[in-house]
Protein backbone atom coordinates (compact mmCIF):
# COMPACT_ATOMS: atom_id res chain seq x y z
CA UNK A 1 0.00 0.00 0.00
CA UNK A 2 3.14 2.06 0.49
CA UNK A 3 0.73 4.34 2.84
CA UNK A 4 2.67 7.12 5.01
CA UNK A 5 1.66 9.39 7.63
CA UNK A 6 3.81 13.03 8.30
CA UNK A 7 5.08 13.18 11.40
CA UNK A 8 3.08 13.88 14.55
CA UNK A 9 3.28 16.13 16.87
CA UNK A 10 2.09 16.08 20.82
CA UNK A 11 0.19 19.26 21.98
CA UNK A 12 0.95 18.90 25.30
CA UNK A 13 -1.43 21.06 27.44
CA UNK A 14 -2.91 22.51 24.12
CA UNK A 15 -4.90 19.63 23.91
CA UNK A 16 -7.04 19.67 27.06
CA UNK A 17 -8.44 23.17 25.69
CA UNK A 18 -11.38 21.63 24.55
CA UNK A 19 -14.55 23.37 24.02
CA UNK A 20 -16.41 24.35 27.18
CA UNK A 21 -19.93 24.39 25.72
CA UNK A 22 -22.19 21.47 25.02
CA UNK A 23 -21.16 19.82 21.51
CA UNK A 24 -24.93 19.66 20.29
CA UNK A 25 -24.54 23.79 20.05
CA UNK A 26 -21.85 23.21 17.21
CA UNK A 27 -21.47 21.10 13.70
CA UNK A 28 -17.76 19.98 12.93
CA UNK A 29 -16.80 19.25 9.37
CA UNK A 30 -13.56 18.13 7.63
CA UNK A 31 -12.60 19.73 4.44
CA UNK A 32 -8.87 18.99 2.58
CA UNK A 33 -6.50 21.82 0.76
CA UNK A 34 -6.85 19.85 -2.80
CA UNK A 35 -9.52 17.79 -4.52
CA UNK A 36 -6.87 16.31 -6.65
CA UNK A 37 -2.96 15.69 -5.89
CA UNK A 38 -0.06 13.90 -7.12
CA UNK A 39 0.83 10.36 -6.27
CA UNK A 40 3.28 10.22 -3.43
CA UNK A 41 2.49 14.33 -2.26
CA UNK A 42 0.70 15.04 0.91
CA UNK A 43 -3.19 15.90 1.70
CA UNK A 44 -3.34 18.29 4.35
CA UNK A 45 -6.80 17.85 6.31
CA UNK A 46 -8.48 20.30 8.33
CA UNK A 47 -10.83 19.90 11.50
CA UNK A 48 -13.16 22.39 11.82
CA UNK A 49 -16.16 22.93 14.59
CA UNK A 50 -18.66 25.72 14.45
CA UNK A 51 -21.42 26.86 12.20
CA UNK A 52 -24.05 27.64 14.75
CA UNK A 53 -25.00 30.76 13.07
CA UNK A 54 -27.64 31.10 10.54
CA UNK A 55 -29.77 28.09 12.06
CA UNK A 56 -26.92 26.05 11.51
CA UNK A 57 -25.77 26.62 8.24
CA UNK A 58 -22.97 28.56 8.08
CA UNK A 59 -19.12 28.37 7.41
CA UNK A 60 -18.23 30.32 11.00
CA UNK A 61 -15.82 28.43 13.57
CA UNK A 62 -16.52 28.61 16.93
CA UNK A 63 -14.72 26.07 19.35
CA UNK A 64 -12.76 23.12 18.24
CA UNK A 65 -13.00 19.35 17.69
CA UNK A 66 -12.15 17.38 21.02
CA UNK A 67 -8.80 15.51 20.92
CA UNK A 68 -10.19 13.32 23.41
CA UNK A 69 -13.02 12.13 22.07
CA UNK A 70 -12.41 12.32 18.27
CA UNK A 71 -10.18 10.02 15.55
CA UNK A 72 -9.59 10.32 12.29
CA UNK A 73 -9.00 8.01 9.54
CA UNK A 74 -8.48 7.62 5.50
CA UNK A 75 -10.02 4.69 3.93
CA UNK A 76 -7.66 3.68 0.95
CA UNK A 77 -9.02 2.55 -2.79
CA UNK A 78 -8.74 -0.80 -1.66
CA UNK A 79 -11.36 0.10 1.36
CA UNK A 80 -9.03 -0.47 4.33
CA UNK A 81 -9.30 2.34 6.84
CA UNK A 82 -6.16 3.45 8.07
CA UNK A 83 -5.79 5.41 12.21
CA UNK A 84 -4.00 8.79 10.89
CA UNK A 85 -5.17 10.50 14.24
CA UNK A 86 -1.43 10.70 15.45
CA UNK A 87 -0.59 13.62 12.42
CA UNK A 88 -3.01 15.54 13.82
CA UNK A 89 -1.61 19.12 14.91
CA UNK A 90 -3.58 21.86 16.69
CA UNK A 91 -3.22 25.13 14.02
CA UNK A 92 -4.36 27.61 16.52
CA UNK A 93 -3.45 29.76 19.38
CA UNK A 94 -4.13 28.14 22.63
CA UNK A 95 -6.69 29.38 25.02
CA UNK A 96 -4.75 31.18 28.44
CA UNK A 97 -6.15 32.29 31.51
CA UNK A 98 -7.32 35.56 30.77
CA UNK A 99 -8.07 35.03 26.79
CA UNK A 100 -9.58 32.20 24.64
CA UNK A 101 -8.46 29.96 21.57
CA UNK A 102 -8.31 32.01 18.64
CA UNK A 103 -8.49 29.74 15.15
CA UNK A 104 -9.49 26.87 16.42
CA UNK A 105 -8.63 24.02 14.36
CA UNK A 106 -6.85 21.00 14.22
CA UNK A 107 -4.89 19.50 11.19
CA UNK A 108 -3.86 16.01 10.03
CA UNK A 109 -2.43 14.66 6.90
CA UNK A 110 -1.62 11.53 4.76
CA UNK A 111 -0.05 10.43 1.53
CA UNK A 112 0.26 7.79 -0.43
CA UNK A 113 1.63 6.40 -3.96
CA UNK A 114 -1.10 4.80 -5.52
CA UNK A 115 -3.63 6.25 -7.65
CA UNK A 116 -7.89 6.00 -6.68
CA UNK A 117 -9.83 7.30 -4.18
CA UNK A 118 -9.39 8.23 -0.71
CA UNK A 119 -12.34 9.06 1.67
CA UNK A 120 -11.59 11.03 5.27
CA UNK A 121 -13.33 10.21 8.13
CA UNK A 122 -13.33 12.26 10.92
CA UNK A 123 -15.02 10.43 13.66
CA UNK A 124 -16.57 11.71 17.40
CA UNK A 125 -18.09 10.61 19.99
CA UNK A 126 -18.87 12.42 23.52
CA UNK A 127 -21.03 12.89 25.86
CA UNK A 128 -22.27 16.01 27.84
CA UNK A 129 -23.69 15.96 31.08
CA UNK A 130 -26.10 18.76 31.54
CA UNK A 131 -27.77 19.81 34.85
CA UNK A 132 -30.71 16.91 34.11
CA UNK A 133 -29.74 15.10 31.82
CA UNK A 134 -26.60 13.93 29.87
CA UNK A 135 -27.04 13.52 25.76
CA UNK A 136 -24.54 11.64 23.53
CA UNK A 137 -23.07 12.73 20.46
CA UNK A 138 -21.95 11.04 17.12
CA UNK A 139 -20.38 12.78 14.61
CA UNK A 140 -19.15 11.82 10.84
CA UNK A 141 -17.36 14.32 9.12
CA UNK A 142 -16.12 13.25 5.45
CA UNK A 143 -13.48 14.77 3.02
CA UNK A 144 -12.55 13.30 -0.16
CA UNK A 145 -8.91 13.28 -2.29
CA UNK A 146 -7.80 11.45 -5.62
CA UNK A 147 -4.48 10.66 -5.58
CA UNK A 148 -3.67 10.70 -9.43
CA UNK A 149 -0.96 9.84 -11.47
CA UNK A 150 -1.61 12.80 -13.77
CA UNK A 151 -3.10 15.15 -10.70
CA UNK A 152 -6.32 16.61 -12.72
CA UNK A 153 -10.10 16.81 -12.84
CA UNK A 154 -10.61 15.19 -16.11
CA UNK A 155 -8.29 11.71 -14.87
CA UNK A 156 -10.10 11.63 -11.73
CA UNK A 157 -13.41 12.21 -12.84
CA UNK A 158 -14.49 8.49 -13.24
CA UNK A 159 -13.48 7.01 -10.01
CA UNK A 160 -16.24 5.66 -8.50
CA UNK A 161 -14.56 4.83 -4.53
CA UNK A 162 -16.08 7.68 -2.92
CA UNK A 163 -19.53 6.09 -2.92
CA UNK A 164 -17.98 4.05 -0.31
CA UNK A 165 -19.64 3.65 3.18
CA UNK A 166 -17.14 3.82 6.14
CA UNK A 167 -18.68 4.53 9.18
CA UNK A 168 -21.85 1.93 9.64
CA UNK A 169 -22.28 2.45 13.48
CA UNK A 170 -23.43 6.23 13.38
CA UNK A 171 -25.24 8.77 10.46
CA UNK A 172 -23.08 9.06 7.38
CA UNK A 173 -23.42 11.23 3.73
CA UNK A 174 -22.26 8.90 1.08
CA UNK A 175 -21.62 11.14 -1.85
CA UNK A 176 -23.63 10.20 -5.58
CA UNK A 177 -21.27 12.21 -7.51
CA UNK A 178 -17.35 12.50 -8.08
CA UNK A 179 -16.93 15.15 -5.00
CA UNK A 180 -12.60 15.33 -6.17
CA UNK A 181 -14.20 16.20 -9.58
CA UNK A 182 -17.36 18.17 -8.92
CA UNK A 183 -17.96 21.22 -11.66
CA UNK A 184 -19.10 24.47 -10.67
CA UNK A 185 -23.03 25.08 -11.64
CA UNK A 186 -23.92 21.20 -11.85
CA UNK A 187 -26.06 19.08 -9.71
CA UNK A 188 -24.91 16.91 -6.51
CA UNK A 189 -26.68 13.71 -5.06
CA UNK A 190 -25.79 12.26 -1.89
CA UNK A 191 -27.79 9.76 0.09
CA UNK A 192 -27.64 10.05 4.20
CA UNK A 193 -27.65 6.81 6.10
CA UNK A 194 -28.23 5.81 9.58
CA UNK A 195 -26.34 2.73 10.90
CA UNK A 196 -26.41 2.05 6.88
CA UNK A 197 -29.92 2.60 6.50
CA UNK A 198 -31.06 5.46 4.12
CA UNK A 199 -33.49 7.98 6.35
CA UNK A 200 -35.89 8.93 4.41
CA UNK A 201 -38.09 12.25 5.03
CA UNK A 202 -34.53 14.28 6.87
CA UNK A 203 -33.48 17.74 6.34
CA UNK A 204 -30.09 18.22 4.38
CA UNK A 205 -28.70 21.08 4.15
CA UNK A 206 -25.70 22.96 1.82
CA UNK A 207 -23.91 25.51 2.64
CA UNK A 208 -21.63 27.50 0.35
CA UNK A 209 -18.17 29.11 1.98
CA UNK A 210 -17.38 32.19 0.46
CA UNK A 211 -21.01 33.44 1.71
CA UNK A 212 -22.54 30.85 3.91
CA UNK A 213 -25.75 30.87 1.23
CA UNK A 214 -27.56 27.64 2.17
CA UNK A 215 -29.89 25.27 0.51
CA UNK A 216 -32.16 22.75 2.65
CA UNK A 217 -34.08 20.25 1.59
CA UNK A 218 -35.67 16.49 2.42
CA UNK A 219 -34.62 13.03 1.51
CA UNK A 220 -36.89 11.18 -0.70
CA UNK A 221 -37.52 7.51 0.63
CA UNK A 222 -34.33 6.41 -0.52
CA UNK A 223 -32.28 8.77 1.63
CA UNK A 224 -31.26 10.90 -1.30
CA UNK A 225 -30.93 14.97 -1.76
CA UNK A 226 -30.39 16.80 -4.77
CA UNK A 227 -28.47 20.33 -4.54
CA UNK A 228 -27.74 22.80 -7.21
CA UNK A 229 -24.39 24.16 -7.03
CA UNK A 230 -23.18 27.93 -7.61
CA UNK A 231 -19.73 28.99 -8.43
CA UNK A 232 -16.83 27.63 -7.72
CA UNK A 233 -15.98 27.34 -3.88
CA UNK A 234 -15.90 25.12 -1.30
CA UNK A 235 -18.97 23.69 -0.16
CA UNK A 236 -20.07 21.92 2.86
CA UNK A 237 -23.18 19.34 3.80
CA UNK A 238 -24.63 18.77 7.04
CA UNK A 239 -27.25 16.33 8.49
CA UNK A 240 -28.47 16.22 12.09
CA UNK A 241 -31.37 13.38 12.05
CA UNK A 242 -32.99 12.80 15.47
CA UNK A 243 -33.17 9.30 17.22
CA UNK A 244 -35.01 8.65 20.38
CA UNK A 245 -32.01 6.45 22.11
CA UNK A 246 -30.53 5.92 25.51
CA UNK A 247 -28.56 3.90 27.64
CA UNK A 248 -29.34 3.81 31.25
CA UNK A 249 -26.52 5.18 33.46
CA UNK A 250 -24.94 6.72 30.93
CA UNK A 251 -26.93 8.83 28.34
CA UNK A 252 -30.51 10.19 27.65
CA UNK A 253 -30.57 11.11 24.29
CA UNK A 254 -28.61 10.67 20.69
CA UNK A 255 -27.48 13.70 18.65
CA UNK A 256 -26.46 12.05 15.33
CA UNK A 257 -24.22 14.25 12.97
CA UNK A 258 -23.20 13.73 9.49
CA UNK A 259 -21.10 16.53 7.44
CA UNK A 260 -19.10 16.41 4.67
CA UNK A 261 -17.25 18.70 2.51
CA UNK A 262 -16.09 19.26 -1.03
CA UNK A 263 -14.66 21.47 -3.77
CA UNK A 264 -16.20 22.85 -7.10
CA UNK A 265 -14.27 23.72 -10.01
CA UNK A 266 -14.41 25.34 -13.36
CA UNK A 267 -12.75 22.40 -14.78
CA UNK A 268 -11.76 23.95 -17.34
CA UNK A 269 -8.40 23.03 -17.55
CA UNK A 270 -7.87 20.38 -20.60
CA UNK A 271 -4.04 18.75 -21.64
CA UNK A 272 -3.00 18.64 -25.03
CA UNK A 273 -1.74 16.11 -27.35
CA UNK A 274 -3.72 13.09 -28.22
CA UNK A 275 -2.48 9.01 -26.84
CA UNK A 276 -0.35 6.81 -29.35
CA UNK A 277 -2.08 3.86 -28.25
CA UNK A 278 -6.58 3.82 -27.27
CA UNK A 279 -5.55 0.45 -25.34
CA UNK A 280 -5.50 1.76 -21.31
CA UNK A 281 -2.18 1.01 -18.89
CA UNK A 282 -3.28 -1.84 -16.48
CA UNK A 283 -1.89 -1.51 -12.73
CA UNK A 284 -2.07 -4.55 -9.99
CA UNK A 285 -1.84 -2.48 -6.54
CA UNK A 286 0.35 0.65 -7.99
CA UNK A 287 2.93 -1.83 -10.44
CA UNK A 288 2.85 -1.70 -13.92
CA UNK A 289 1.40 -4.65 -15.68
CA UNK A 290 2.87 -6.17 -19.07
CA UNK A 291 1.19 -4.40 -22.05
CA UNK A 292 1.48 -8.03 -23.33
CA UNK A 293 -0.57 -9.53 -21.20
CA UNK A 294 -3.91 -7.41 -22.33
CA UNK A 295 -5.84 -6.70 -25.88
CA UNK A 296 -8.19 -4.13 -26.57
CA UNK A 297 -11.27 -4.70 -29.10
CA UNK A 298 -14.36 -2.67 -29.18
CA UNK A 299 -14.34 -0.70 -26.21
CA UNK A 300 -13.67 -4.23 -23.75
CA UNK A 301 -9.83 -4.45 -22.36
CA UNK A 302 -9.11 -8.56 -22.10
CA UNK A 303 -6.56 -10.35 -19.81
CA UNK A 304 -4.93 -13.50 -21.26
CA UNK A 305 -6.17 -16.56 -18.95
CA UNK A 306 -1.94 -16.30 -17.74
CA UNK A 307 -2.18 -13.46 -16.22
CA UNK A 308 -5.75 -13.81 -14.65
CA UNK A 309 -4.41 -16.97 -12.79
CA UNK A 310 -1.51 -15.36 -11.46
CA UNK A 311 -2.76 -12.05 -10.79
CA UNK A 312 -6.11 -13.36 -8.76
CA UNK A 313 -5.11 -17.24 -8.41
CA UNK A 314 -7.77 -19.12 -6.99
CA UNK A 315 -10.19 -16.30 -6.55
CA UNK A 316 -11.18 -16.60 -10.38
CA UNK A 317 -12.52 -19.87 -12.14
CA UNK A 318 -9.83 -21.29 -14.90
CA UNK A 319 -9.99 -19.64 -18.11
CA UNK A 320 -8.67 -21.37 -21.29
CA UNK A 321 -8.35 -18.22 -22.93
CA UNK A 322 -8.47 -14.06 -22.79
CA UNK A 323 -11.51 -12.90 -20.20
CA UNK A 324 -12.82 -9.35 -19.90
CA UNK A 325 -11.07 -7.71 -17.19
CA UNK A 326 -13.77 -5.87 -15.14
CA UNK A 327 -15.35 -9.15 -15.32
CA UNK A 328 -12.09 -11.45 -13.98
CA UNK A 329 -12.22 -8.30 -11.28
CA UNK A 330 -15.17 -8.64 -9.86
CA UNK A 331 -15.06 -12.41 -9.50
CA UNK A 332 -11.91 -11.63 -7.52
CA UNK A 333 -13.00 -9.85 -5.56
CA UNK A 334 -10.53 -6.60 -6.35
CA UNK A 335 -11.50 -3.05 -6.27
CA UNK A 336 -11.39 -1.84 -10.34
CA UNK A 337 -10.98 2.44 -11.12
CA UNK A 338 -10.97 3.35 -14.56
CA UNK A 339 -8.99 6.97 -15.24
CA UNK A 340 -9.63 8.44 -18.71
CA UNK A 341 -6.95 9.37 -20.88
CA UNK A 342 -5.64 12.86 -21.03
CA UNK A 343 -4.02 14.71 -23.37
CA UNK A 344 -1.15 12.49 -24.94
CA UNK A 345 -1.42 10.14 -21.56
CA UNK A 346 -2.74 6.92 -22.17
CA UNK A 347 -6.15 5.55 -20.14
CA UNK A 348 -5.05 3.45 -16.98
CA UNK A 349 -7.07 0.80 -15.44
CA UNK A 350 -5.89 0.53 -11.39
CA UNK A 351 -6.78 -2.57 -9.25
CA UNK A 352 -6.43 -2.87 -5.83
CA UNK A 353 -6.93 -6.65 -3.85
CA UNK A 354 -9.40 -5.94 -0.79
CA UNK A 355 -7.00 -8.74 0.78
Amino acid sequence: MNMKKTASILLGTLLSATIAIPALAHDGWSQTNSPVIGAGEVAYVDMMLGNHSNEHRSYRIAGQWSPDSSQVYVVSPAGKKIDITDTRFYAGEAATETEPAVNNYFVSSFSSSQPGAYIVSVEGDSIFQGADAASRTLRSAKSFVAVMDIPTMKRASLLTGFQRQVSPDRAELVPLFNPAAAQANTTAEVQLLLKGKPLADTEVSLIRRSNSEAATVKTDAKGIAKFKLGGADYYLLRAKPAANEKREGEYDTVSYEATMTFIAQNGAYELSGTPAEAKPQVFLNGKAQPDASFSFANGTLAADAAWVKEAFGGKTKNAASAVPLREAASEAGAVLEYLPAVGANRAAVYLYLTK
